[in-house]
């Protein structure tokens, strides 16, 4: 039962934190913030080529006055035509970062060392030590849970049972305002008898409350007994009673409301599965299994014949509609990637991520990899065009077009020449 208090104790602990907005050293000196290496290059490359543009335009402009002026649906369409032949050239520069091949998920008999990780994996530090698929986690999640319902604190445990084991989201959301309403009730009325009782068939307790997981044991904790009572119909109906009426209890109810509120669900943690490889073995393990996709092995096969197809589709004059439609495309494909950061030294740091993660998470787990945790760093990505702003703030990976995987290279502003990666990550690549 420690778990679950330390739980309520950790989130009210993690909000006050949020709160106080970004932290600093002791000893540090607060700086301007810093701009990735690999933006700054490409700023200065964008410079260098605006420069020539111009240049070139000039010279353009100069010819364009010996000639009759295009006419505005001429401009149009080479203005089109120019884009869709720049988005072309950023495909294709695009290309070698993706190492990993988006594999046919008919390739099942593939052997097992050509495949960067075996499958996706999920973690609950709250409940054990245990790393599992994603079914499993939740299974024991919800074991966990009804242990815990056993012990002493079974309000807590309960608020925790029909945030975590019910879906949809509405449907909770729906429950959790009308349980906070029979408590809140008694709290702000506690000599009303009237509120002191729930009656089962009354619709919006059917509708809202009697289906949901951890019910019963949340109006049991409350001090709720169910009860046969003889209705004005002189039939037997069930009831919801209020059994215990004393100030110290009407107190423990206010408590038990406040937590049902601010309880929050416990989610299975998205396992990195961190592998340091030799870059001989990066080489070799280049696919990826099929739970990183959300699309059928037919699907994947078409995407990959689609493929034959760009440098047609990069020619045609692509409207915004269009590519916001082929970018709704890539959403639905991909639903983890794969994030690979070579090291000066040598061994190539891997981990996986959920699509919509951002390059603040990658940052972390490579800091947290890190031998000195605070050393300061880039990461460079060896192909033109990823780290292309975007329309999009605080981008996803997805966004960014990181997805099905992605290379970056670990930039260091102060090399180091006793290696970077803590030593007991380093065995993990000595013993594969």
């Amino acid at each position: 039962m420690d778990k679950i208090k330390k739980f309520f104790e950790k989130k009210k602990a993690d909000t006050k934190f949020k709160l106080a907005g970004e932290g600093h050293r002791l000893n540090e000196t607060v700086q301007p913030p810093t701009v990735n290496r690999s933006v700054q290059s490409q700023a200065r490359s964008e410079a260098s080529t605006s420069a020539a543009q111009q240049q070139a335009a000039a010279a353009a402009l100069a010819r364009l006055e010996k000639k009759k002026d295009p006419t505005p649906q001429q401009r149009s369409a080479a203005i089109i035509r120019a884009q869709a032949l720049k988005e072309l050239e950023l495909e294709k520069q695009d290309a070698p970062i993706q190492e990993l091949s988006l594999s046919d998920k008919t390739q099942k008999f593939l052997p097992a060392d050509q495949f960067a990780v075996s499958g996706v994996y999920y973690k609950c530090p709250l409940v054990g030590p245990e790393v599992l698929p994603k079914k499993e986690i939740e299974k024991l999640i919800k074991e966990f849970l009804y242990q815990q319902l056993e012990c002493e604190e079974a309000g807590l445990t309960a608020c925790l049972v029909i945030h975590t084991l019910n879906k949809p989201p509405d449907k909770v959301q729906q429950c959790i305002e009308t349980l906070f309403r029979y408590l809140d009730n008694i709290v702000q009325n506690p000599t009303e008898e009237k509120y002191h009782k729930i009656r089962v068939n009354n619709k919006i307790y059917q509708e809202r409350v009697a289906q949901l997981e951890g019910v019963q044991q949340f109006l049991q904790a409350a001090g709720f007994q169910l009860k046969s009572v003889q209705n004005s119909q002189q039939e037997l109906e069930d009831i919801w009673v209020l059994s215990n009426t004393q100030p110290e209890h009407i107190e423990y109810i206010s408590n038990l409301r406040d937590s049902l509120i601010s309880a929050e669900p416990i989610r299975p943690e998205l396992d990195r599965g961190l592998q340091i490889l030799m870059p001989s073995q990066a080489a070799k393990r280049v696919e990826l299994p099929s739970d990183f996709f959300w699309l059928t092995a037919e699907e994947i096969k078409r995407e990959q014949q689609l493929k034959t197809e760009q440098a047609e589709r990069g020619l045609m004059l692509r409207t915004r509609a269009m590519r916001e439609r082929d970018e709704k495309a890539a959403s639905r494909k991909y639903r983890f990637t794969l994030i690979r950061v070579k090291f000066p030294d040598g061994p190539v740091l891997q981990g996986t991520f959920k699509v919509n993660e951002t390059m603040q998470d990658v940052r972390l787990f490579v800091s947290e990899a890190l031998q000195e945790p605070f050393t300061e760093f880039s990461l460079v990505s060896p192909a033109a065009g990823v780290a292309n702003p975007t329309d999009v703030q605080n981008p996803t990976l997805l966004d960014l077009q990181l997805c099905p995987s992605a290379l970056f290279h670990f930039a260091p502003a102060v090399p180091s020449s006793s290696g970077y990666l803590k030593d007991d990550l380093m065995i993990l690549m000595q013993s594969m």
